[in-house]
């Protein structure tokens, strides 16, 4: 199947997220030479301005070092210079359920209007097989798994790198309400097609559609948390 064409801009996002995404990994090492742009522009078919753009993002995010001549690594204090879940809730103190859940919905709908204008057919195929993975769990932490799964999918089908990070950072500090929300009787049921609307609006390239169903999922986990506090 052929992955939809992207812009210039969408281009240059996707060369910056993955590599930046190969750094966090530490598939590439603190130190470590990146290929040629030369390589780099074969490796992601496109052309070296654009692999240069990237350069020059994750230059800018702190994550790499460039010299003429030389190359470019990866910075020694790379991985130090993402944000931490842990790294935010020591600079802001306690954070309750109620502000992380605001914070966490205005990311997750922007990105997911993102995702129904950016997102690949890759994109697409890893936000089917999350909500697959969901709707063959046999218990709550297969099913856990899954809707991290497909929440991740989508905030990576946005292809905006910095709202990605501020996606995982709301998440993470929000992960034990969510978990015990999950568990609670006829959430599953109840998230599915809520989800299934997302993923769909997605699917079709529908933006409005896309934000619209973000916001339902969001209101439903709104209603939750009302019943939770």
């Amino acid at each position: 199947m052929k992955q939809k064409r992207r812009s210039r801009n969408s281009l240059v996002d996707h060369v910056a997220q993955d590599l930046r995404e190969t750094i966090l990994a530490r598939k590439l090492q603190p130190g470590e030479f990146l290929p040629s742009q030369k390589d780099l522009a074969a490796q992601y078919d496109v052309g070296l301005s654009t692999v240069h753009e990237a350069i020059q993002v994750l230059t800018a995010l702190g994550l790499v070092e460039s010299h003429p001549g030389k190359g470019t690594w990866v910075r020694q204090d790379a991985t130090s210079t993402l944000l931490h879940p842990t790294a935010v809730k020591a600079r802001l103190g306690e954070l309750n359920a109620r502000q992380l859940f605001e914070a966490r919905s205005v990311i997750e709908v922007g990105l997911s209007k993102f995702a129904a204008q950016r997102a690949t057919d890759q994109d697409v195929q890893r936000i089917r097989a999350a909500m697959q993975a969901m709707e063959a769990a046999q218990d709550n932490d297969a099913f856990v798994e899954a809707d991290i799964e497909f929440h991740l999918a989508v905030a990576q089908a946005g292809h905006n790198g910095l709202l990605e990070q501020f996606y995982h950072v709301a998440r993470e500090l929000l992960s034990e309400v969510a978990i015990e929300l999950i568990a609670l009787p006829t959430v599953k049921e109840a998230s599915m097609p809520l989800q299934a609307a997302v993923a769909k609006a997605i699917e079709q390239h529908n933006v409005p559609k896309a934000e619209k169903a973000a916001l339902a999922h969001m209101k439903y986990i709104e209603e939750l948390l009302d019943q939770y506090e």
